[in-house]
């Protein structure tokens, strides 16, 4: 059974999944950079420099893919390799075996010693673990980051039972910087076991003062309760104190072990306090942790025990509408949640009258309640009452940012009651009445395809006579200049059209608008696709990159390059937030480090107009947002199952932005986000016996599932690049339902198909993979023709995909 501190010590030090590295650790072989600038991307390292030449440093084996780490070839970086695939036996022997070389430098042994040390705590091996930092530390080559080291070391000696170590070797660390909050837990936890009760509890409250959002603040209120009951047994400040913290973490984690021990000693506490609750105290006090645990069993997933819970809530007596219109609220998510929309809309309706009961203060659950209410009509089929009951709700709030997609919706309602003319009205009331709203593109988007499905073309080009006008910007505004292209093609303006899409490309490089706007211009010719092209290569204005990777100077940067290094990205992530680094060096470090999940938040933050930027004068932008994690497994598989080069990086990002431990709220799992039914079938196709579900969190074996499932759905609407735009929504809604719509819309052209995917999640998720698959064959098409590089979407649906008869309704993934 382990400790809470060895839970600890595995968060603070295993990092799974971090050391790709990109950039040149050349200026790292003394510990640190100097100068703190990030070499480009895609750079090889150079021979690193000791006193005796290693095979290490020789770099055997040297890599051929970009990538610098610590070692640049050999066992060594195997190793950090085989950490990151999370295949523990084989760095352990890779690691065991570096090891014993005696002409390995000292640098290189100390790097391998923190690497083995690490190993060494997943086995419990804590005092091994202790030896091997302290040994690394001594080296120069970890000046910088023998704090870390120290820190890990500590640990490890408290947790093999030595706490007068460990306490020796943080008592003089600055309780500052990236491992502040980490000093004070080791510090306070050796001092209780040190008998230094007093200090223990100034160390646990000034952790909680200073890191009140860390992630292990809640270990830390336990263990100050604990401590103050053990220590202070019959203080009523200290019971006081403890109970205190007890009901904050029933609160905070209420479906976790220390609320269990929570609600088992708070009652007790209660009773000894001087000045007990009154009864109505105590009943708001349960009624609070009742709906915080409901709250919580929702956002697990537990969608039926939530439905009870709820139930049971309402029969106490004395609840207020507040707290009913919450409850209700719950529980009517609880079952939309699991598919039963028709069956949650009488639920949220009693949720809304218990809310408008309830004032101003439930407002928003209020208009919650009543907009899924309303979607609950639409699942039942009741499309008019859908419609007027999302138009009631933009009326009635018409200042709450639900208004616009209240109208939206509404005008979707009436497509589907085929009140065309009820539909266009909705969607006009959207822009006239919020065209500063979040749906204003969208209700603009649904006009101009209605507008073409009835030949109003000139309709289109009255709404996208002036898209800057309309506020579109980047993507939105790429496609009104695209459609007003098709309504000028029809219009038999063919030079007008022609300008449009170029302008579209501009507007939206590497974006699915401007894969059909190449697609329109290469089917005009090869002057005019050599315009589109000239747009990617950065001809003209608007050519120069747009950020920059370097780091700034500093401590922290050197610190994170060289743990990136070292594969060790959360150490890396550490550094960079110490530092105050972000953005797009941030996003470099990480990356270098295989953390690419970490590295796609921090460019989520940098905002999207960079992806107006010229592709070929931003390149290293582009590379890095759109970068080839995984890639030794990914590069196999697509040859082997026949898949479209580049596709399972697109789907891959677009699926869990390559985190390899992604769970959705579905259930789907993994690097490519399969679900267990979908990937069992899969599985039994190719033949793997013993399927286990947990196995999806494996990259090797979730992509190979995954490329073989999506190679299917390619085959089967044709097999080449055309077969794409319908083998993606195949994969995100199931191949049945893609096989309906195109009976239902198969004579419509194939931009206007995918435009008008009923589902809204599965109409932009095709549009957001087939745009990031323009990124990545423009950006990793090497030395191929550049008209080659970009993906042809044709006009005409794909006769494989029209001629199928079956309806079969596949899984999706």
């Amino acid at each position: 059974m382990q400790t809470e501190n060895q839970r600890a010590l595995r968060r603070l030090s295993l990092r799974p999944f971090g050391a790709l590295l990109f950039v040149s650790v050349a200026a790292l072989v003394t510990g640190c950079r100097a100068d703190g600038n990030t070499p480009p991307l895609y750079t090889e390292a150079p021979p690193a420099q000791s006193a005796v030449e290693t095979p290490e440093q020789q770099a055997p084996e040297e890599s051929t893919d970009g990538r610098a780490l610590w070692f640049r070839g050999g066992d060594g970086r195997a190793a950090i390799l085989a950490r990151e695939r999370n295949d523990h036996e084989g760095a352990v022997a890779l690691l065991d075996r570096l090891l014993t070389r005696e002409e390995l430098s000292a640098r290189d042994r100390a790097a391998a010693l923190w690497l083995r040390g690490l190993e060494d705590l997943r086995e419990d091996q804590f005092e091994r673990a202790a030896e091997r930092f302290a040994a690394a530390r001594r080296d120069p080559s970890m000046a910088a980051v023998e704090g870390r080291l120290r820190v890990l070391e500590a640990q490890a000696r408290l947790d093999a039972g030595d706490p007068a170590a460990a306490l020796e070797l943080v008592r003089e660390l600055p309780n500052e910087g990236a491992l502040a909050s980490t000093i004070l837990i080791i510090q306070a936890d050796a001092l209780q076991r040190t008998n230094q009760e007093d200090e223990a509890l100034a160390r646990y409250a000034e952790f909680l003062r200073r890191f009140s959002a860390d992630a292990r603040r809640h270990e830390v209120r336990v263990k100050q309760a604990r401590l103050y009951l053990r220590h202070r047994p019959d203080d009523p400040e200290a019971q006081r104190q403890a109970l205190e913290l007890y009901e904050r973490l029933m609160l905070d984690v209420p479906l976790s072990d220390y609320a269990a021990e929570a609600a088992e000693r708070a009652p007790e506490l209660r009773a000894k306090l001087p000045q007990p609750r009154s009864r109505a105290q105590a009943s708001e006090a349960e009624r609070r942790v009742a709906l915080a645990t409901i709250e919580s069993e929702l956002k697990r997933g537990r969608y039926a025990s939530t439905i009870t819970d709820v139930d049971a809530f309402l029969k106490r007596g004395g609840l207020a509408a507040g707290e009913k219109c919450e409850a209700l609220y719950l529980k009517a998510s609880a079952v939309f949640k699991q598919r039963k929309r028709a069956k949650a809309r009488p639920v949220y309706d009693l949720a809304a009258r218990q809310c408008k009961k309830a004032g101003e203060e439930h407002v928003t659950t209020l208009v919650k309640s009543r907009y899924q209410s309303a979607r609950g009509r639409y699942a039942e089929g009741a499309y008019s009452k859908a419609a007027r009951a999302f138009e009631a709700l933009a009326r009635d709030f018409a200042d709450h940012s639900y208004a616009d997609d209240g109208l939206v919706l509404a005008g979707e309602s009436w497509a589907e009651a085929g009140d065309h003319a009820r539909e266009r009205k909705a969607y006009e009331r959207s822009i006239a009445e919020h065209p500063d709203g979040d749906m204003a593109q969208e209700a603009r988007r649904r006009l101009i395809v209605l507008a073409f499905t009835d030949g109003r073309h000139e309709d289109v080009l009255s709404l996208t006579d002036d898209p800057a006008r309309a506020g579109a910007t980047g993507v939105d505004l790429g496609k009104l200049l695209y459609f007003r292209g098709r309504a000028l093609q029809k219009l038999d303006r063919a030079s007008e059209a022609e300008d449009a899409w170029v302008a579209a490309s501009e507007a939206a490089p590497l974006s699915y608008v401007s894969v059909q706007a190449l697609s329109r211009l290469r089917e005009v010719g090869e002057a005019a696709l050599a315009r589109g092209v000239a747009v990617l290569e950065g001809a003209g204005e608007g050519a120069a990159p747009v950020a920059s990777l370097a780091l700034p100077e500093g401590d922290a940067a050197a610190r994170a390059q060289l743990l990136a290094s070292l594969g060790l990205g959360e150490e890396a992530a550490e550094e960079l937030q110490e530092g105050g680094v972000g953005g797009w060096p941030a996003a470099a470090v990480l990356a270098q480090a295989g953390q690419w999940s970490a590295s796609q938040r921090a460019l989520g933050r940098v905002g999207a107009s960079w992806r107006e930027a010229a592709p070929v004068a931003n390149r290293e932008l582009w590379a890095l947002a759109h970068p080839k994690a995984f890639g030794e497994l990914v590069d196999v598989g697509e040859r082997e199952h026949g898949l479209p080069k580049l596709l399972t990086y697109a789907i891959m990002q677009t699926e869990s932005r390559f985190d390899p431990g992604a769970t959705s709220w579905a259930g789907a799992r993994g690097l490519v986000q399969l679900m267990p039914a979908t990937a069992k079938g899969a599985a039994n196709k190719l033949g793997l016996e013993g399927f286990d579900p947990q196995r999806l969190y494996e990259p090797a074996f979730n992509l190979s599932i995954g490329q073989y499932h999506l190679a299917q759905l390619v085959r089967r609407f044709g097999g080449d690049d055309a077969a794409v735009p319908l083998a993606i929504p195949s994969y995100n809604a199931g191949a049945g339902a893609v096989q309906r719509w195109l009976k239902e819309r198969g004579a419509l052209d194939f931009d206007l198909f995918i435009e008008t995917i009923p589902f809204d999640e599965t109409r932009k998720y095709t549009q957001s993979v087939l745009g990031r698959w323009m990124a990545y064959r423009w950006t990793h098409g090497g030395e191929e023709q550049a008209s080659r590089r970009i993906p042809y979407v044709p006009l005409a649906l794909p006769t494989a995909a029209t001629s199928r008869q079956d309806d079969d309704d596949d899984d999706a993934k």
